[in-house]
């Protein structure tokens, strides 16, 4: 019974680090994308917030309506991304065609923080920013 138990745990353990990685992996896909603008920010790295989280810095990819296509499936895939993780919506803003929305999730030492902002057919832009203890 403890191996079944201990197995068991290493089971949701690789699960659930499988599904944290799912927008890294959307970084890691399109950063180098010339499609894609792609920033970092770091300036902020290693600084402690108020709840005593460190920040790892921003990253940010853009993509401009050059191909509508890949704009609705990046957009897709990033919601896909966002509720396999689990991630909980703090914003929702749509105005005509723009929408911004707004994600966090918490688990023990960690914060991410998801925003999605698009602007209509013209651009959309994906913001990932995390929180160490």
């Amino acid at each position: 019974m403890k191996k079944f138990t201990t197995t068991l745990l290493l089971v949701f353990a690789l699960i659930g680090s499988a599904a944290a990685q799912q927008i890294e992996k959307i970084f890691d896909k399109y950063m180098e994308d010339e499609r894609f603008q792609y920033i970092y920010d770091g300036s902020d790295a290693d600084e402690v917030n108020e709840k005593g989280l460190k920040n790892n810095g921003q990253k940010m990819l853009m993509l401009n309506a050059a191909d509508a296509g890949l704009m609705k499936s990046f957009f897709s895939e990033v919601q896909e991304a966002v509720k396999a993780e689990g991630y909980k919506t703090t914003t929702y803003v749509r105005h005509s065609t723009n929408k911004v929305q707004g994600y966090t999730k918490e688990t023990a030492g960690r914060k991410d923080e998801v925003t999605l902002i698009q602007n209509g057919n013209e651009n959309v832009m994906l913001i990932w920013e995390s929180f160490t203890k």
